[in-house]
């Protein structure tokens, strides 16, 4: 078994660097990630309190009140649920609802990138460090048992140097966790804001299909 991580050890010294030059590249991606989807999500956010307060205006109204939509309101995911509503008013409120889903499955999925990443980092980067550190104490014992014995103080430093594999895998993993959390709040409270803008317009068609149904009895 000596003998073996003897003829590895130049290998093993290799990963240990590659892991910790891996866990940098992983730390600055995460990084990247989050300062993009957060940019993203700034935007996806919009103005939805915009459209509740026009949308509840003369709720009696069988129709859906003239909206305008700019580009900016079409950037976000509210704006986007408005113009689906607007392009769908003759569509009874069970289908508008079905067409809805589809929409808030596919803005979610498009939230959602990026975020399996930052989960994969978080959960994984505190083992890369620690296999790190186990490869670089595997070194510094073989250094040790080839010196004789004799190089206690080099053992020492080596073991440190190892050490230091483990704490960077916790730097990188930490703020991934955090990212993830934070990242995956956001998602939801934008398309919480979707859901509300899209709950009234399903209320609207409700009342056309009522409106419609008293008229017919008339």
């Amino acid at each position: 078994m000596n003998d073996l991580i003897q003829n590895l050890a130049p290998a093993l010294l290799i990963l240990e660097k590659g892991l910790l030059a891996l866990l940098g590249i992983l730390g600055a991606a995460s990084l990247a990630i989050f300062m993009w989807r957060w940019r993203s999500y700034g935007k996806a956010q919009g103005q939805p309190q915009k459209w509740i307060r026009l949308l509840t205006q003369d709720m009696s109204s069988p129709r859906i009140p003239s909206l305008f939509l700019t580009l900016d309101d079409e950037a976000t995911v509210a704006g986007r649920v408005v113009r689906t509503g607007l392009a769908n008013q003759a569509l009874n409120s069970d289908a508008l609802e079905k067409v809805f889903e589809v929409q808030e499955s596919s803005e979610k999925r498009e939230l959602e990138k990026g975020l399996s990443f930052l989960g994969t980092v978080g959960a994984n980067a505190p083992f890369l460090g620690l296999t790190g550190t186990v490869v670089g104490i595997l070194v510094a014992f073989e250094r040790f048992a080839a010196s004789g014995g004799k190089g206690s103080t080099e053992v020492m430093v080596s073991i440190s140097q190892a050490l230091v594999a483990t704490a960077v895998g916790l730097v990188v993993a930490i703020p991934a966790v955090v990212f993830f959390n934070l990242l995956k709040g956001k998602s939801k409270s934008v398309l919480e804001g979707a859901r509300e803008v899209r709950g009234l317009i399903v209320a609207r068609s409700l009342q056309a299909g009522f409106a419609n149904a008293s008229g017919r009895e008339d």
